[in-house]
């Protein structure tokens, strides 16, 4: 049996995925336990059950979504044939990685950008709403501070709609 396979453009991977997008050689599988340990060496990363992967290396059940550079889905089948897995059958079970033996969940602490999206959307939905609700408690009073406070609504209501927009 093989010690782990290799995927990317290279001719000199195991398995070749002509896409300019992705890495000469972009990840590295191999067995540990009852898993597989998916290493992300490419400098576009990968996408594992929608968290993105730019570096290190974290364990995957058989079947997981996993995209090279957030596009192109490995071909499990090929994998299966290469590097099969112990006392285990492809598709059996579930496609979330439960930790097992000493293989750990290992993502890197940069930001994908679902999170970033996220924060932003929280964000823009909070500031029209705040924006608001001190407009109409300083109309009467500070004018000013209200006619401030109706431009910071206006502000993340554009951000929320670009945001909504971009999102499609």
């Amino acid at each position: 049996m093989r010690p782990y396979i290799t995927i990317g453009r290279s001719s000199r991977c195991d398995i070749i995925v002509p896409d300019e997008k992705v890495s000469r050689e972009h990840a590295r599988l191999y067995v540990s336990g009852n898993a597989y340990v998916f290493e992300n060496l490419g400098k576009n990363g990968s996408i594992i059950n929608g968290r993105l992967l730019s570096g290190g290396k974290t364990g995957i059940a058989p079947g997981t979504e996993v995209l090279l550079s957030g596009r192109i889905p490995i071909p499990w089948a090929q994998i299966y044939t290469l590097l099969p897995l112990r006392g285990s059958t492809p598709y059996a079970g579930s496609t979330v990685y439960e930790p097992g033996g000493q293989v750990q969940p290992a993502y890197n602490d940069s930001y994908s950008r679902r999170g970033i999206e996220a924060g932003w959307a929280i964000l823009a939905f909070l500031l029209p709403i705040a924006g608001w609700i001190m407009y109409f408690i300083w109309k009467d009073d500070t004018p000013r501070r209200a006619s401030q406070a109706a431009a910071i609504a206006w502000v993340g209501f554009f951000i929320n709609l670009i945001l909504i927009i971009s999102a499609r």
